[in-house]
């Protein structure tokens, strides 16, 4: 279980980023319900490798939809749908791995109409610059990736180059967000934060009567 500690860094990240909503990969129990001022959303699975969805109260995320296996969720939030994935990692995986980019993700986006955001632990690269050791490419994920449209939102420095993951083989970029090219071109900025993605976005929305109004919102 994620330690009391842990609790608490994650509970003064959301605040010190003033964070509106945030993905969360490997949820192995329910530990994430003691933010004040934030609700949860669940989808563990039966092996406790799963993922979670916290939004700061007054976000109302709709249409909630969950995987079988606990490694992918989507919710709406206004015209956006909102996907968090923890794809299986290693060689032993593969076949599940695959599983989820070829059934699993597109059954969460049948029927999807408005934007998306496709984010978390890919476990696998699309992009030799992103790794420094082995060259980790998952074509199925890369299939629905550009089948969809959806560029990768990282748009760092090429001269500096940060990557997510450090292991023995070397570092790169497992995690990431990809989204519709509209909700890149409102993209405010990004920067990688503890080893994770933090993407500001400035939405702006027309109500009845033509009010505007303005939703920024982080997501990690």
């Amino acid at each position: 279980m994620i330690s009391p500690t842990r609790i608490a860094m994650l509970d003064a990240l959301l605040r010190r980023q003033e964070i509106y909503i945030l993905l969360v990969q490997e949820v192995t129990y329910h530990v994430l319900t003691y933010f004040q001022g934030y609700t949860t959303q669940y989808n563990i699975g039966a092996n406790r490798r799963g993922t979670a969805i916290v939004a700061r109260d007054g976000i109302n995320l709709q249409n909630i939809i969950m995987s079988p296996s606990g490694r992918a969720m989507a919710v709406k939030f206004r015209e956006i749908w909102i996907i968090n994935v923890y794809a299986p990692s290693g060689t032993a995986m593969k076949q599940e791995r695959e599983r989820l980019f070829n059934s699993e993700l597109p059954y969460l986006l049948t029927g999807e109409t408005g934007h998306i955001l496709l984010g978390g632990d890919f476990n696998c690269i699309l992009e030799v610059s992103d790794i420094t050791g082995v060259f980790t490419y998952n074509q199925a994920l890369a299939e629905l990736v550009h089948g969809l449209a959806l560029p990768d939102t990282w748009q760092g420095n090429p001269t500096r180059k940060v990557f997510t993951h450090l292991a023995a083989s070397g570092t790169n970029m497992i995690d990431g967000i990809y989204s519709t090219r509209e909700l890149l071109e409102r993209q405010l900025g990004v920067e990688v934060i503890v080893a994770s993605y933090v993407y500001e976005y400035n939405l702006t929305y027309q109500l009845r009567g033509g009010d505007a109004v303005y939703e920024k919102w982080t997501a990690l």
